[in-house]
């Protein structure tokens, strides 16, 4: 078996589209997107076998003065990982990265490999996923939720908050939700280019979901999907939104989207167990999946922590938190950059 770097975008996609398992993050649209965003160096691995794809593992670059070089598969994502048909391909494509690794010499690769599967490596995630079965129809769906997130989401229609679909041209109003709520939380913002070329290289598989009170935005999802899954990697409101439930009128929105388009599943995004976001995704009959994210270290590293919930960046959150928007908003993408 032959393990390669691959250079054609349409054998890449199309071994995806072929096998279980995959995801929009690791298609090749999401590495136009990074390089085009970020700047960073990818490394698309091919294991082949007589001419016919076994498996892939995509691989990017992160080199940063704050936290060294490393690769990671998939960055900005939940998953990544190999995507495998065999045993063999798998292997081969765990010593092909080993071996790219002390060629660059990085301190460590993250593999958000989802499903547990990766030949030895340390496994090491706190967040889980939140899945949602989806029902046959909506109206089964409508049914199996409590009262009271039914009357919450009644409430929302009642106080006139209305929804709208697009694409590109929504980017802007996504992100003056998405910028404050992240600068709330104490988090640096992506920059709004990279929601542009997610929806620049991900046409047929991006939407953006705004809810308006008024004219105003007020809630916005990113929403993308793959084979039967549709997923919500980046869901944002602002708070007097929240007091009118405007977020719980954005996921029944979403949910009911998906259903009448035929997806089986629909991923709410990852958080972490027990805490707030997670009690509000429960109430949507989700499925906690702990994700499986593997590490292969240098000698003498140890598993890094870049999460904005690592106890070490309190004083930089709170900090981070009172910072005027233009401010957080001009700083946010320089930062982000090496945070995948």
């Amino acid at each position: 078996m032959k393990v390669e770097l691959c250079e054609t975008p349409e054998r890449w996609d199309t071994y995806l589209e072929t096998v279980p398992g995959g995801h929009n993050s690791q298609r090749w649209a999401w590495k136009q997107a990074v390089e085009e965003t970020y700047g960073h160096k990818s490394y698309y691995w091919i294991a082949a076998d007589g001419g016919v794809t076994q498996g892939v593992l995509p691989l990017v670059l992160i080199e940063s003065r704050l936290f060294g070089r490393f690769l990671v598969s998939i960055p900005f994502a939940t998953y990544g990982g190999i995507l495998a048909s065999s045993q063999e391909a798998h292997e081969k494509l765990l010593t092909a990265a080993t071996e790219l690794a002390e060629k660059l010499n990085v301190r460590h690769i993250e593999l958000r490999q989802g499903e547990p599967r990766a030949g030895g490596w340390l496994d090491e995630s706190s967040k889980v996923a939140m899945v949602v079965r989806l029902a046959a129809c909506p109206e089964d769906m409508w049914r199996c939720l409590s009262s009271r997130l039914r009357n919450k989401v009644r409430k929302a229609e009642k106080e006139g908050l209305s929804c709208q679909w697009g694409g590109k041209e929504a980017v802007n109003d996504f992100y003056s939700v998405f910028a404050i709520n992240m600068r709330n939380l104490g988090t640096p913002v992506y920059p709004r280019r990279w929601f542009l070329n997610l929806c620049q290289f991900h046409p047929e598989n991006s939407q953006i979901l705004i809810l308006r009170d008024g004219d105003r935005p007020v809630a916005a999802t990113f929403v993308t999907w793959f084979g039967d899954m549709v997923e919500l990697p980046w869901i944002a409101s602002l708070s007097d939104g929240r007091r009118k439930y405007a977020t719980e009128l954005l996921y029944w929105t979403a949910l009911k989207w998906a259903i009448e388009r035929g997806f089986r599943n629909l991923d709410f995004g990852r958080c972490t167990p027990k805490g707030g976001v997670y009690r509000f995704k429960q109430q949507w009959l989700c499925n906690e999946e702990r994700l499986h994210w593997y590490y292969w270290l240098a000698p003498g590293r140890s598993v890094p922590h870049l999460r904005p919930d690592n106890a070490h960046y309190r004083l930089a959150i709170r900090a981070w938190q009172h910072l005027p928007l233009s401010v957080a908003n001009r700083l946010g993408p320089h930062i982000v950059r090496s945070i995948p």
